[in-house]
């Protein structure tokens, strides 16, 4: 298990996991605030290789390309 705290809505973020092909589970616990940005608080639910394998294609996303 993992938590992500990411500006990255949910429905994104589940695309990106069916793009990765991550056998993962992504349960979202709700926004946070912090320095004024809005922050999606995701459980990131699999095996450490899997979160691995959903992270590695998450990266690339979050930095923008």
């Amino acid at each position: 298990m993992r938590i992500l705290e990411t500006p990255i809505s949910l429905s994104e973020l589940e695309e990106i996991r069916e793009k990765s092909g991550a056998e993962v589970k992504l349960i979202y616990l709700g926004k946070i605030e912090r320095n004024g940005i809005s922050l999606s608080r995701v459980l990131i639910e699999g095996s450490p290789e899997e979160i691995e394998r959903f992270m590695e294609r998450l990266r690339p996303a979050r930095a923008g390309g």
